[in-house]
């Protein structure tokens, strides 16, 4: 019998495809009830389930905003489906409000450390597209600090943001992994079918290296972000980092790997891989990236010693084993 994961999995990816303009999928696949059980092991993994589905679908939604809030919900009153948070983007031009997926009609939450966090409905912020390759909708939120009057005091707010980030870390996490799978099926099959020398390129030993390489390092971020799943508060401490670092590294190599079998058809505008490539590196730079986080885990392990694995018993009651 196949997991409930996976059939949601499969739910998702269909949803995904088959909805039209003016629906929302998440309505459709009931995503905000998982989102409202979040305790549940089952309802979270399948609400998880989601984010691997829209990078193998090259799909997007505002699930990872309203994730990401819903540890604020009841301490701003919200339902699900009505709060979705912004990502805090820094960097040397100074602080940028990320938002994902079409936001509109809903209420932002815009957490600052120190500050609290704030609800402004989206219309009355200024929305400015940001444009990058991968399907992916991604809007700079530009709004008058006067006008974001803390909702929830910092009190409240610091007691649940680093949840909040993890959610996120590990919902990205699982669309890079789509993504990531998703081109690394495209070169499987054009290996397969492009012939050179009268035969398929995929019975060269150069190519099946490559293939294999990007299969290991897929099939070892699958491994890690669904343990994070299956742990969730029972993971170790700054596990999240971890699981975000190991999906930006393998998810950019299995990309690279999948580029080098396309050769140059990889880089053209009509071929989907440049879209998958794309939303893995765009994906890889919210809430920290590979290079950022391995970085300041590196710093941390070098001070405290900590062990960031998880235990052999959290493990097993994880998994039910």
């Amino acid at each position: 019998m196949e997991s409930p994961d996976r059939e949601f999995l499969e739910a998702a990816g269909a949803a995904l495809r088959g909805t039209g303009p003016g629906e929302d999928p998440l309505e459709a696949l009931g995503w905000w009830d998982l989102l409202a059980e979040f305790d549940d092991r089952d309802a979270r993994g399948a609400a998880l389930a989601l984010f691997r589905a829209q990078g193998r679908e090259l799909a997007d939604t505002a699930a990872l905003g309203a994730l990401i809030a819903q540890p604020y919900l009841a301490a701003a009153g919200a339902e699900p489906g009505t709060l979705v948070a912004v990502i805090v983007r820094r960097s040397a031009r100074g602080e940028r409000l990320l938002a994902v997926g079409d936001v509109a009609g809903r209420t932002l939450l815009v957490d600052r450390p120190g500050q609290g966090a704030s609800v402004i409905a989206a219309e009355k912020t200024e929305l400015v597209p940001v444009t990058v390759p991968g399907r992916l909708t991604l809007h700079e939120v530009r709004v008058d600090d006067a006008a974001l009057t803390p909702a929830i005091a910092e009190a409240e707010a610091a007691a649940v943001r680093a949840r909040a980030v993890c959610l996120g870390r590990i919902g990205t996490s699982l669309e890079i992994l789509g993504a990531a799978e998703g081109t690394l099926a495209l070169a499987v099959a054009y290996a397969a079918s492009r012939e050179q020398f009268g035969r398929p390129i995929g019975t060269f030993q150069a190519v099946r290296h490559l293939l294999a390489w990007a299969q290991t390092d897929s099939v070892a971020l699958e491994s890690v972000v669904t343990t994070a799943v299956a742990l969730d508060a029972a993971a170790p401490q700054r596990h999240d980092e971890v699981v975000k670092a190991l999906a930006g590294r393998n998810g950019r190599r299995i990309c690279e790997r999948a580029m080098q079998v396309f050769g140059g058809i990889g880089f053209t505008a009509e071929h989907d891989h440049h879209h998958f490539h794309s939303r893995v590196l765009a994906l890889d730079a919210l809430l920290g990236t590979s290079a950022e986080l391995t970085h300041t885990l590196g710093a941390w392990w070098r001070e405290s010693r900590a062990d960031p694995s998880a235990s052999a018993r959290a493990l097993l009651a994880a998994t039910g084993s």
